[in-house]
């Protein structure tokens, strides 16, 4: 037993350990082909679910109306779900939350949401009637459109989207803002026009990011007394020519604050139409004296009904005096389509317009009211 025995002792000892080598792989080997398929869903389900944290969801695909602006499709769970509120509380057609409206997330949050009931893909398939109490879990918000529905009020958790900068709920029926709206201090941007407000809350003045607030076609009555304190610009447009503060066509007709009295804009609204052009549109003083005079010096146009109507829309018209009116009806690109009334001459009185719709296809249609002074423009859905 010399150098021999130990040279072939220690060959032996590595073709031995060879061979457990290769045996353990060829173990390894057959385990992993029996149970490969649970490899790959766990390697897939790792990928497709690793890289949200548990607040967020990822989504595989997105529909055309959904824009990342940074970040990738982990979606905040809280945000998808004001949106399935939105949808269920209001019956809306969509097969998911992410087909709503055209929206815009940034970093996993909604940041941008155009819910207007416009009539085309950029906004919702059908009109809002409520906005679910979990709306103020879009605290990423910051632009949101929500034009020619039929919201009456805002929750109370809407004071909650802190970040909201601009809010556009023109041609709506709101009635009532709540009193903690002053909690929203970073708005830049409200659009009121064309509701049914009433009255506005002393928080209100609050708001003293504001740049631009528009308030005109609503019933007020009277402002908060600190209401000057806003600091807006009561008198100039932008360099688009829209105003920065416009408070016509309401009720303000005794005791109003010198900055709002004095207004160059007290009596200036936008088209209802197109939205894009001054209207001159006095405060509406004389159905104060509605005994004495039961119609006031403008006439005056209802909202259409039934809305949606099929396929009869109707509307009361309410005439001061003996006046020609001209009705045009009008499809969402602004042709014109039929005429009610060329200068006809209508009596002082009540009047119902009929418009029938039973030779036009579904959708939104407009209704122009012009009496050479005063023109007034109402959206009708036309659903068949």
């Amino acid at each position: 037993m010399g150098c021999k025995e130990s040279a072939f002792g220690n060959l032996f000892s590595e073709i031995n350990i060879r061979a457990k080598i290769k045996n353990t792989k060829n173990i390894i080997f057959k385990i992993m082909r029996k149970y490969s398929h649970i490899f790959i869903s766990i390697c897939f389900l790792s990928g497709l679910y690793g890289q949200c944290d548990s607040d967020y969801t990822y989504y595989s695909e997105l529909p055309s109306n959904v824009s990342i602006l940074v970040g990738d499709t982990c979606l905040f769970n809280n945000d998808i779900e004001v949106l399935d509120s939105l949808i269920s509380m209001n019956n809306l057609d969509y097969n998911s939350p992410l087909e709503l409206g055209t929206q815009t997330w940034f970093n996993g949050r909604l940041r941008f949401l155009v819910a207007g009931n416009y009539g085309n893909s950029s906004g919702v398939n059908d009109t809002i009637y409520v906005l679910p109490e979990n709306i103020g879990n879009w605290t990423g918000m910051a632009s949101l459109y929500l034009e020619w529905n039929r919201i009456s009020n805002l929750p109370e958790s809407f004071s909650d989207m802190e970040g909201l900068q601009s809010f556009y709920i023109n041609n709506n029926v709101i009635t009532s803002l709540g009193d903690s709206i002053g909690n929203l201090s970073n708005l830049y941007f409200l659009d009121l026009g064309y509701n049914e407000l009433a009255s506005i809350p002393e928080s209100f003045c609050n708001l003293t990011n504001l740049t631009y607030l528009w308030l005109f076609n609503n019933n007020l009555e009277s402002l908060p007394s600190c209401f000057c304190d806003l600091g807006l610009d009561w008198n100039n447009d932008d360099n688009g020519g829209y105003p920065y503060f416009a408070i016509g066509a309401n009720m303000l007709c005794d005791n109003v604050d010198t900055c709002v009295a004095e207004s160059e804009h007290f009596e200036l609204s936008l088209d209802q139409f197109y939205y894009s052009f001054p209207v001159y549109s006095p405060q509406d003083c004389d159905s104060v004296s509605i005994l004495a005079n039961p119609f006031p010096y403008q006439f005056r146009i209802s909202q259409p009904y039934p809305n949606p109507f099929n396929p009869v829309a109707k509307l009361d018209l309410t005439i001061p005096y003996d006046q020609k009116m001209d009705i045009r009806v009008f499809d969402l690109l602004g042709q014109e389509l039929d005429v009610i009334s060329n200068g006809k001459i209508y009596k002082s009185g009540i009047h119902q317009i009929l418009w029938d719709g039973t030779k036009y296809s579904s959708g939104v249609y407009f209704i122009k009211i012009n009496d050479g002074l005063d023109v007034q423009v109402r959206k009708m859905i036309l659903m068949k």
